[in-house]
């Protein structure tokens, strides 16, 4: 019943605005938040930090998990954050990262010096119970490559 209320003000708010453009984006973030909540507590954190022209990275995730990526650069210059996983899952994003796109699709993350973002993502399971190793890469600078495990684990009695 809240839920129907909040959208009814909604709708008289852009009738009475007379702004289509507005009423609509305003509509999609309404929509849009439920998915938003549930991404606020993620099962399993990596951490990526850019410093001296390198990745220094901690934790790892399992298949199927809600995971963030929280990219932190300490450097001096900005980082780019690429990885075929953009192809494959659905992200979304949070923070200070600019967003590159070829082709119509997400390409790469960049993120200036001092700056955070959070890459949200879930992985499906994959077909063998063994490691999957997700590689990511600097489009910036070339020599800037890493890596992170995505571990399927089982708990036996």
């Amino acid at each position: 019943m809240k839920a129907r209320r909040v959208w009814t003000k909604l709708q008289l708010m852009c009738v009475a605005m007379g702004a289509i453009g507005v009423c609509t984006v305003g509509m999609a973030d309404f929509v849009l938040m439920p998915a938003m909540a549930e991404l606020a507590i993620p099962e399993m954190t990596i951490h990526v930090t850019m410093k001296n022209r390198a990745y220094h990275v901690t934790g790892h995730t399992s298949p199927g998990a809600l995971t963030a990526i929280v990219l932190r650069n300490e450097d001096t210059v900005t980082h780019g954050f690429s990885s075929p996983l953009f192809r494959q899952t659905l992200i979304i994003t949070e923070g200070d990262a600019e967003e590159i796109r070829r082709r119509g699709h997400i390409f790469s993350y960049h993120v200036d010096p001092g700056k955070t973002a959070t890459i949200y993502f879930k992985k499906s399971s994959p077909s063998h119970h063994e490691a999957v190793q997700v590689a990511f890469w600097c489009d910036i600078h070339a020599q800037m490559q890493g890596e992170f495990l995505v571990v399927e684990t089982t708990s036996e009695i």
